[in-house]
């Protein structure tokens, strides 16, 4: 889908408060990021409404945005568009970059257990996943064949998921990323540490860490993000 043609009565600013217009955008919309942190806010026409969303960009996933406004229209879309600019330029007027986090982004995720390097983030509304991709691992990426063992050697990736709200989690290894994960009638996953009940994703991060570390013969970062350790965690 293109992106909306910009009203006559709109002249879109390159750059504001640390916003800046991406001229090399490939979305339907128009956006200005953030060159120092990694964030974007965008004005989207999504077939009758227009759309003003911040995201982060660090996040796939349908929930890695979060809608500032939206503007119904019936058959003046330009006048949409030119109240929806109007609401992201006010925004980013009032909004430095360093000043915003999505919510519902666990900061947990981005560092990484030992031995592995991030390589997934969904954030979707009913569930958050996460692949970690096994650093040592060198062979071919493994053919789409669901193992009869699981382990380190044919499982190049470790897997967090978890129900949102729910706060049940699973630590696992998976040979690819997009697997089926729990609930599915054919998992390809394979569970490598038992969570407690309610512990949400920042816990079982911590409990992915501790397991790599055991696993890697690595050292959990002193500085990392979220828990050090599960002593810090209560139901």
């Amino acid at each position: 889908m293109p992106k909306p043609e910009i009203p006559d009565a709109c002249e879109l600013p390159c750059a504001i408060n640390g916003w800046l217009y991406d001229t090399d955008d490939t979305s339907n919309g128009h956006v200005w990021r953030s060159s120092e942190h990694d964030c974007s806010i965008g004005v989207f026409d999504t077939i009758g409404s227009v759309a003003v969303r911040v995201t982060d960009d660090r996040v796939s996933g349908f929930a890695s945005n979060i809608t500032l406004e939206r503007i119904d229209y019936d058959d003046d879309r330009d006048a949409a568009l030119v109240d929806g600019f109007a609401a992201a330029c006010e925004w980013m007027t009032e909004t430095d970059p360093d000043a915003w986090s999505h919510p519902d982004v666990c900061e947990a995720v981005f560092d990484a257990p030992p031995g592995y390097a991030l390589e997934t983030y969904y954030l979707e509304n009913r569930e958050a996943i996460v692949y970690y991709r096994d650093l040592a691992f060198d062979g071919d990426r493994p053919t789409r064949r669901v193992p009869d063992e699981y382990s380190r050697e044919n499982c190049p990736y470790l897997y967090v998921h978890e129900w949102r709200g729910s706060g049940s989690a699973t630590v696992a290894l998976t040979p690819w990323t997009e697997a089926h994960g729990p609930g599915s009638r054919h998992p390809e996953i394979e569970s490598v540490v038992e969570t407690p009940s309610e512990c949400g994703l920042e816990v079982a991060v911590t409990m992915a860490r501790q397991w790599a570390r055991e696993h890697t013969e690595g050292e959990i970062d002193a500085d990392a993000t979220g828990q050090a350790g599960l002593e810090g965690w209560s139901a």
